[in-house]
């Protein structure tokens, strides 16, 4: 393991190739701290940052978060429940750095009181997902700006032209809302240092340090998934979800619902399961899509037992492994707590099979799967064993390779 840096946890030693290619030798790594400087604030800025963003090694809200002292970084997808997140929501000062209609133009901000910022980290979808699925958020006013100039983000594909970086972003309004605002700009000096060494990288070691590995240190996507899962063991939890949902074209649609809420542990068998009665009317066709009579929807549960339920459930280092983001991010907008860290296994089994994949009880044949023998009503029943089955077919496709060499997400 190399020596990493206490505070940016970014690299102090990189190995790179001799000029002959045959050994390795040491150049400086990639900590960007000496060139830091920390800059005060009245503004209280919340960084929300989603969990698979939190080990990018080219990630900006970090560097920002330890420039400012008057910031504060929150890993996770749920945020409803967060007191810091909650207090700020009710202030009237508070708004969410994020484009689109109604937004506030920063100069419009007045700056008779010191503001809350809330700006959440992570790619533009994943940004998106992290509004929608926390209603705290998508009840505050937004705040935009015009970019000066194009995002200098050169080691990372930005969606379309006028994107920027998180710290890039922070510079452009807190020059705005902050006194002596220029000197933000400083926030930049290790966001263009890290862009340039791991420019130098890429084109001057990048190409070449692969080339002359031999074909037995290549790990297959399938090998490297399976390693990935082998780390967690008893760590991993199934979930999977059904919502009350109305089609998208009636004027009377309403917002999805959970209804349906199953869980289950490998390691012990453990199976989680939970009727919510619906809180709305139902939709056309939920019974029927979700394979569960009506009677027993309206003799449900009420949410807040299922959210006391699944806490006590839940432990604190479970990975959660799931099929899509839907259910995951629903849960998530209704209140029940989301583990850190989790497994999306349909991407997984995309790279691995090179194709899109649909509901797993579709997928399984092609998975080489059988579903697991869960006791569970209904369609969500079914996708359930039909994931857990998939976990263990995937987890046990081994062969030698160490799984600390492969490169994934935590």
């Amino acid at each position: 393991m190399r020596p990493t840096c206490a505070q940016c946890h970014r690299p102090l030693v990189a190995w790179i190739p001799s000029a002959g290619g045959s050994t390795k030798v040491a150049t400086a790594g990639v900590c960007f701290c000496d060139r830091a400087t920390l800059l005060p604030t009245r503004t209280r800025i919340h960084l929300l940052q989603h969990p698979r963003e939190e080990d990018k090694g080219i990630g900006t809200a970090r560097m920002a978060h330890l420039a400012l002292p008057n910031s504060r970084l929150t890993v996770g997808v749920a945020f409803s429940s967060d007191p810091e997140i909650v207090a700020a929501s009710r202030r009237e000062t508070t708004y969410v750095l994020f484009p689109g209609p109604g937004a506030v133009p920063v100069e419009r901000v007045p700056l008779d009181r010191p503001i809350d910022l809330i700006v959440v980290d992570g790619t533009w979808p994943q940004a998106k997902k992290l509004i929608r699925t926390n209603p705290i958020l998508e009840r505050l006013p937004r705040l935009g700006f015009t970019p000066r100039h194009e995002s200098a983000y050169l080691i990372r594909k930005e969606p379309a032209p006028g994107c920027v970086s998180t710290i890039e972003a922070l510079v452009e309004v807190l020059r705005v809302l902050e006194r002596d605002g220029e000197r933000f700009e400083r926030l930049l000096a290790p966001f263009h240092a890290m862009v340039a060494r791991q420019q130098w990288f890429q084109t001057t070691v990048g190409v070449r340090r692969h080339r002359g590995r031999h074909r037995s240190h290549r790990v297959s996507p399938r090998a490297a998934l399976a390693a990935h899962l082998s780390r967690y063991g008893s760590r991993l939890i199934c979930i999977h979800g059904e919502a009350n949902s109305w089609p998208r074209m009636p004027k009377d649609m309403r917002e999805p619902e959970l209804v349906h809420w199953l869980a289950h542990r490998p390691a012990t068998s453990e199976t989680f399961e939970r009727v919510i009665a619906p809180r709305s009317p139902l939709a056309p066709g939920t019974c029927t899509h979700i394979d569960l009579d009506e009677d027993v929807l309206r003799e449900g549960g009420s949410l807040d037992s299922c959210r006391d339920a699944w806490n006590r459930f839940l432990r604190p280092d479970d990975v959660v492994v799931l099929w899509g983001t839907f259910y995951r991010d629903l849960a998530a907008r209704e209140g029940l707590a989301m583990p850190e860290h989790e497994i999306e296994l349909r991407e997984h089994a995309s790279r691995i099979f090179k194709r899109k994949m649909g509901p797993l009880d579709r997928c399984s044949e092609l998975v080489g799967s059988s579903p697991a023998p869960l006791a569970l009503r209904g369609r969500g029943g079914r996708r359930l064993a039909a994931l857990a089955g998939a976990l263990e077919r995937l987890r046990d496709e081994r062969d030698s390779y160490d799984p600390l060499r492969t490169i994934l997400p935590p």
